[in-house]
């Protein structure tokens, strides 16, 4: 499933996610920007334990609701991959922050139940330039995501 830009609820697929990175890193190792990559996994807790399968709709559209038209979101195994152009360390801060502080809310499911997520966010960022490598990007990315688990729930870690 894509992302477009009339649909704001949907994420990019895994391969088009891929492209759009190596892309973004050819684009910065020419023309030195920020860019930061952000890995989550949301827990969700409902009052009586059974998790209702809206619950990953919901959680992605509240969250891609929030971001800007030019970050680049898509699921990775059982988390999420943020892509923020031109975002350094403290602007991938301040977005983390804001879904933090988002998903402290509850939301309500397609069959009614009220749900609260909690998240482990980690974070790598760059300056840009001829040493970007999108492996090291994603290896630091998923570190700060181990260190933030080690950490507990709603906690980031940047790399």
């Amino acid at each position: 499933m894509e992302k477009t830009d009339l649909n704001r609820d949907q994420l990019y697929s895994e391969d088009v996610f891929q492209t759009l990175m190596e892309y973004e890193i050819i684009r910065n190792i020419r023309y030195p920007t920020p860019l930061s990559l952000i890995y989550l996994e949301m827990t969700p807790h409902v009052s009586d334990g059974e998790i209702p399968q809206s619950v990953s709709f919901v959680f992605e559209t509240a969250f891609n609701s929030r971001l800007r038209a030019v970050d680049i979101p898509t699921r990775h195994g059982k988390g999420y991959l943020i892509l923020l152009p031109a975002t350094n360390a403290s602007g991938a801060r301040t977005v983390c922050e804001r879904l933090l502080e988002i998903f402290s809310r509850e939301f309500e499911t397609k069959e009614g139940k009220s749900v609260k997520f909690s998240l482990n966010i980690g974070v790598a960022s760059q300056k840009g330039g001829p040493i970007l490598m999108k492996e090291a990007l994603l290896q630091a990315a998923e570190s700060g995501f181990q260190q933030s688990c080690l950490k507990g729930a709603n906690s980031i870690v940047i790399i």
